[in-house]
C-alpha cells in the first residue's frame, strides 16, 4: 500500500439535467493535491479512497494537509493489516477484530517509546472514522462490535476562561494513556501550536548578528517579522506586496497595522483574521527591500504572475518561487511539491546553525520559537506597568492575546506561567548556589 498525490482532482457526477452536466453530491468541482491510496500493483484501494472522497462532501472541506494526514494513517493501517495477515473487513471473534488488534499494536509502539500518545490518538481516530464510514455509508456489517461506546461528560475552559461542560461519545479503543499535564510544571516550553521556547535577550542578539553576517535578505526580514510581530511562518512568507503599500511618517513611532487572515491573501491558522503590528523601522525596511533591484528581478523570474500585481509574494527565492504557498493561491495546482516553508527550516539547520557554531555560539531554535519570543517580549514589557498599577494583569494578557491572534486566553496565560516558573527556578537555583558557596568557603 502506498500513497500518491494528484495535483488536481476534478470532481463531477455524470448526470444530465436540462442538457447540462450537474454535480449533485459535491459543492466543489476540483480539489488540489488530493491523496490516492493504491496497492503494490497500482490498483486503487476502493474503501480507503471512497472514505477520503467522502470528506469532500462536508460543508467545511479538510485542508490538503489534513486529508494527507488521514491518508497516511489509513495507509499505515493497511500496511499493518497486510503484514499481520488480517482482513480489515472480517474477524473470527471480538478480540480479533481489526480495530482491537490495531489498537494493541499501537499501544505496544507507545510503550516502547516509538510513538507519542497524541500520535496514537490521531491514528486510532482516523481508523474509527474510516469504519464509521463503512458502517453508516457503505452499509457493511460486522459480526462482532469494533469498539464499545459510552457517553461521558467533560469539563473545559472556554476561550474566555469560564468553565463549561459537554457530553461526548467515547470509544474504549480511543482511550489513550494519561499524560502528565506539563503546562504548569514545564519551565522549558510554552504550548502554543507546539512546544515553543522563547529566546533569551542574549540569544536574540546572537541570532540577529548571525543573520546580518549571512546577509540573506529574505531570511533576515522573515525572522525579524516573526520576532517583532509574532507572525507564524505561514503568515510571514505569504505576505504580499499590497500589505506594504502604506506611506508612513518617518518620524512616527506608531506601529503599522496589517490585516491578515481570510480574505487578505495572507494565511493564518484557522483562517482567523487579526492584525499584525509592524514597528515603523521594520515596515520601512520591507518597503525598501521590495523596491530593490534584486527583489524586482526575482519577481520578474516568477512563473506565476498574478492578475493583480500587488498580490505577488513579498519573499521569493532566486528562481522566483515563494517560500510558502498560500492555501488559496490560484496557481497552487501547478506546483508538484507545494512550498511549505521547508527552505526556511533547512536554512536554520544548514546555514544559520553553521554560522552560530563558527561564532562559538549555541542556540537551538525553530522558526516558531520566534513567535514565542515576541509573545514573551511583549509580556515582559507590560509586567512593569502591572507592577506600578498603571494597568492590571487582565489587560496585559488580553493585549498579548490580541497581538498574537490567540483564540483562547488560556494559551496566552501559558506565557505568564512560563515567565513565573522560570523566575521561581532562577531564585531557587540562586539560593542553593549561595548556600553551597558559603559552605565551601567555610570549609576552605
Amino acid at each position: 500500500m502506498k500513497k500518491i498525490i494528484l495535483q488536481k482532482l476534478d470532481i463531477y457526477t455524470p448526470l444530465q439535467q436540462n442538457n447540462k452536466i450537474i454535480n449533485e453530491d459535491y459543492d466543489i468541482d476540483n480539489y488540489l493535491h488530493y491523496p490516492i491510496l493504491i496497492d503494490e500493483e497500482g490498483t486503487p484501494w476502493k474503501h480507503g479512497n471512497l472514505y477520503l472522497l467522502s470528506k469532500l462532501k462536508n460543508y467545511k472541506k479538510p485542508s490538503s494537509k489534513t486529508l494527507d494526514s488521514i491518508a497516511n494513517d489509513l495507509k499505515d493501517f493497511m500496511l499493518w493489516c497486510k503484514q499481520s495477515d488480517i482482513d480489515y473487513l472480517t474477524a473470527k471473534r471480538k478480540v480479533l477484530t481489526p480495530t482491537y488488534k490495531y489498537r494493541g499494536y499501537l499501544q505496544t509502539l507507545y510503550e516502547n517509546g516509538k510513538i507519542s500518545s497524541s500520535t496514537l490518538k490521531r491514528k486510532i481516530s482516523s481508523v474509527i472514522g474510516f469504519y464509521r464510514y463503512l458502517i453508516n455509508e457503505q452499509n457493511i456489517e460486522f459480526k462482532f462490535p469494533l469498539w464499545e461506546e459510552g457517553i461521558t461528560s467533560i469539563t473545559y475552559l472556554d476561550n474566555k476562561g469560564f468553565s463549561q461542560s459537554k457530553k461526548i461519545t467515547t470509544t474504549d479503543i480511543a482511550k489513550v494513556p494519561l499524560v502528565q499535564n506539563r503546562e504548569i510544571t514545564n519551565e522549558e516550553f510554552i504550548k502554543d501550536g507546539g512546544n515553543l521556547k522563547p529566546l533569551t535577550e542574549e540569544e536574540q542578539i546572537t541570532i540577529v548578528k548571525a543573520l546580518l553576517q549571512i546577509d540573506n535578505k529574505e531570511m533576515t526580514l522573515g525572522f525579524l517579522i516573526s520576532m517583532f510581530t509574532g507572525a507564524r511562518i505561514s503568515s510571514v512568507y505569504t505576505l504580499r506586496l499590497k500589505h506594504f503599500n502604506k506611506n508612513i511618517d518617518p518620524k512616527s513611532k506608531d506601529d503599522i497595522p496589517v490585516k491578515i487572515g481570510l480574505g487578505t491573501d495572507c494565511d493564518t491558522k484557522g483562517d482567523k483574521q487579526y492584525l499584525l503590528y509592524f514597528p515603523p523601522w521594520l515596515y520601512q525596511m520591507i518597503k525598501i527591500y521590495i523596491q530593490s533591484p534584486k527583489s524586482v528581478i526575482k519577481r520578474e523570474k516568477a512563473k506565476h504572475i498574478f492578475e493583480d500585481y500587488d498580490k505577488q509574494y513579498v519573499f521569493l527565492n532566486n528562481r522566483g518561487r515563494p517560500y510558502y504557498v498560500s492555501k488559496y493561491d490560484p496557481y497552487k495546482q501547478d506546483y508538484r511539491d507545494i512550498p511549505n516553508g521547508n527552505t526556511v527550516r533547512l536554512f536554520i539547520l544548514n546555514t544559520l546553525q553553521k554560522v552560530l557554531k563558527k561564532n562559538n555560539q549555541s542556540v537551538n531554535l525553530s522558526f516558531h520559537d520566534l513567535r514565542a519570543t515576541f509573545g514573551m517580549n511583549t509580556l515582559n514589557r507590560l509586567l512593569p506597568l502591572v507592577k506600578s498599577g498603571e494597568i492590571d494583569i487582565s489587560f496585559a494578557l488580553h493585549y498579548v492575546k490580541e497581538r498574537m491572534g490567540h483564540s483562547s486566553l488560556i494559551t496566552t496565560e501559558r506565557y505568564l506561567n512560563f515567565q513565573k516558573l522560570n523566575q521561581v527556578k532562577l531564585k531557587i537555583q540562586n539560593g542553593f548556589e549561595e548556600h553551597l558557596a558559603k559552605l565551601i568557603n567555610n570549609e576552605l
